[in-house]
């Protein structure tokens, strides 16, 4: 499996989770979007609760996923099925921060990820304008749940690349 299955796979489990929130997913569709992407895609954004689940949410996941989506031949085996789990429960965390979490939360995130740039380098990894992001430190906008979720990503990304890196320090003695 590619990388970029990985990522779609993770993606489509956040979008799942952005349409259903309470975990309520219609089991005609889970079926479907687990075995078949593209069009279990279709069939969840053109589900009734997509109409009254966050759009702005909703685009940013799919803007995420490929252009080009389309289902394998054979469908998607249920042991390449692990990441979507781990963005659907992954989202649910961020619905719960997303209710907890602000500004503080987010300024500390940014200087842990990339020091006192934070704000500049965090809009280009989140792939917002710079000034959306001064928006949600200054209150004026509230912080998507998405952020909260792709944030949660980044940090997991570097926890990775700094234990990686640390085991070739080990290993260089």
């Amino acid at each position: 499996m590619t990388l970029a299955l990985d990522d779609t796979m993770y993606t489509l489990g956040q979008l799942t989770r952005a349409i259903w929130p309470a975990g309520e997913v219609p089991p005609a569709v889970l079926d479907v979007i687990l075995v078949k992407p593209a069009t279990g895609l279709a069939l969840a954004i053109n589900h009734k609760h997509a109409l009254r689940a966050d759009q702005d949410a909703i685009a940013t996941l799919v803007a995420k996923l490929p252009a080009d989506l389309r289902d394998p031949v054979g469908g998607i085996k249920l042991e390449h099925q692990g990441p979507f789990w781990t963005g659907y429960y992954h989202y649910l965390a961020a619905l719960e921060h997303a209710k907890a979490w602000g500004p503080a939360q987010l300024e500390r995130a940014g200087n842990l990820l990339y020091g006192d740039r934070w704000q500049t380098d965090l809009a280009r990894a989140l792939q917002v304008n710079d000034r959306r992001v001064r928006q949600w430190i200054a209150s004026e906008r509230p912080i998507p749940v998405g952020v909260w979720a792709d944030i949660a990503g980044l940090l997991r990304q570097r926890q990775r690349e700094g234990v990686s890196f640390l085991h070739e320090l080990a290993g260089s003695k």
